[in-house]
């Protein structure tokens, strides 16, 4: 069962979210009522419909996952690709642990400024093939890379993508205490290097343990083979994630790119809009680019690659989807993941159970919200959906508008922190699957970190309510 422990803990989470429709009613708020529709127990059939649902709306996550595993499939065809990473592995001999910090700082960076959270998956398989090279564990590896982008969420700065209904909920500007998310990156960013580094220092790969590694490794070498075109395509790829994802509109105040957006799209020849047409009626400007278009930048830098290394276009279409087969036992995982989404947004519930805890003292509670953000975080998946699911009941609770801001922190801290350990975190159950981890092990690996964090980011927000 070990080998399937995933699978387990996400059947585990769909089952409890299911027998939570049993017992509480679907409760919601509409115009600052709170509405109770009674009991909707899901049945058997329900569940079983909730499949082609949850594709529909989130499909983008689980292809995305697949065609970065078909784009790994096509670097696995060239010889270049382990030629780079055995370059890299040279280049930080004597020095891994400097490596592990410039991942840690890069990814956490990356994901607290602009919100690239899923996205960054893109770059794991890279990071941990080198992790690996250099005789960590797995474990070691998940800490770097799903600790980054955890403390990135919780001390997220300027990032619109997973703030912004939070924002909009409690009527508050972007940078409502942005020193104090500062000093909350800090915090987290300090402790997972430290106890990165600790862990890594304490458990080194074994000879099995390597043995079973080289399954995510490429095997062709030759150290002849050019490695700058990958350097150059996987940078440029990441470039344009971060340029695109970073809110330059609603937070920095910038209009360049939707200036940009509004005259290419507009552009006319004889009164036909050629570019608009070329491109798409869904393009956005940068700055609001997802998943779909990080899709399109993927699959046009595999097919780079494929040309500058001469694969053959058979070779090419079978490496692709030998790729994505690697990818499909996370892809699923992530697919069953969402049911837990699909059920509390159709069921809302979640209300009902948090109501009491929210009414249990008068005005704001760090501890009262800060649980309640944590366990809706387990349940929502997706930011818009963990923020909508409680937060517009408790502003109707809590009339103080000066704690508006503090709870914005909270509730984004609390968010990020359940990423570590939560079944239904994306980018956790992607990683665990990839590295073969299974969850009862990596609670082993990270509650050390995990309460480190609890424990630091109550004792920060007690003092913003003191002072």
């Amino acid at each position: 069962m070990k080998k399937h422990s995933l699978f387990k803990i996400i059947g585990i989470t769909i089952l409890v979210a299911v027998i939570l429709t049993w017992i509480f009613p679907i409760t919601f708020l509409s115009y600052g009522d709170i509405i109770d529709q009674g009991r909707h127990q899901i049945g058997l059939f329900d569940l079983i419909s909730f499949g082609p649902t949850t594709f529909y709306y989130l499909g983008d996550v689980i292809f995305y996952i697949l065609i970065v595993g078909g784009f790994y499939g096509i670097l696995h065809k060239t010889n270049g690709y382990r030629n780079l990473l055995d370059r890299i592995v040279e280049k930080f001999k004597g020095k891994e642990s400097l490596f592990l910090i410039i991942v840690i700082s890069i990814f956490s960076i990356i994901s607290s400024m602009a919100g690239i959270t899923t996205g960054l998956l893109f770059l794991f398989p890279l990071v941990i093939s080198i992790i690996l090279l250099m005789g960590y564990n797995k474990q070691t590896a998940a800490l770097t890379t799903v600790g980054s982008v955890a403390v990135g969420l919780i001390g997220t700065t300027v990032s619109a993508i997973n703030t912004e209904t939070i924002v909009s909920i409690l009527g508050i500007k972007y940078s409502s205490e942005l020193i104090t998310k500062v000093v909350i990156f800090i915090v987290g960013f300090v402790l997972l290097i430290f106890n990165t580094l600790s862990y890594a220092k304490k458990h080194k790969a074994t000879n099995e343990e390597k043995e079973e590694d080289t399954e995510l490794l490429p095997v062709s070498n030759d150290s002849k083979k050019r490695v700058w075109p990958i350097v150059l395509i996987i940078d440029l790829v990441l470039l344009i994630m971060i340029l695109a994802s970073v809110s330059w509109d609603s937070v920095l105040g910038v209009e360049l790119f939707n200036n940009v957006h509004k005259a290419v799209t507009e552009f006319q020849i004889k009164e036909f809009p050629i570019f608009a047409k070329i491109l798409g009626s869904i393009v956005v400007p940068f700055g609001q680019w997802g998943l779909y278009e990080f899709l399109l930048i993927i699959i046009i830098a595999a097919g780079l690659i494929g040309l500058i290394y001469r694969v053959k276009f058979n070779d090419f279409i079978e490496a692709f989807f030998n790729g994505m087969k690697k990818a499909f036992k996370p892809a699923l995982l992530v697919f069953f993941a969402y049911f837990v989404l699909i059920i509390t947004a159709t069921y809302p519930v979640l209300l009902a159970i948090f109501k009491p805890l929210l009414t249990a003292t008068k005005g704001f509670n760090v501890f009262t919200m800060s649980l309640v953000a944590f366990v809706s975080s387990i349940f929502n998946i997706d930011a818009y959906y963990t923020a909508t699911s409680v937060l517009p009941y408790a502003i109707t609770v809590i009339t103080d508008t000066e704690v508006y801001p503090l709870i914005a922190v909270v509730w984004q801290a609390m968010s990020g922190l359940a990423t570590l350990i939560a079944p239904t975190s994306l980018v956790l159950i992607a990683t665990l699957s990839y590295l073969d981890i299974s969850f009862g092990k990596w609670i082993k690996t990270v509650w050390k970190f995990f309460l480190e964090l609890l424990v630091l980011l109550l004792v920060i927000f007690t003092i913003l309510v003191i002072i």
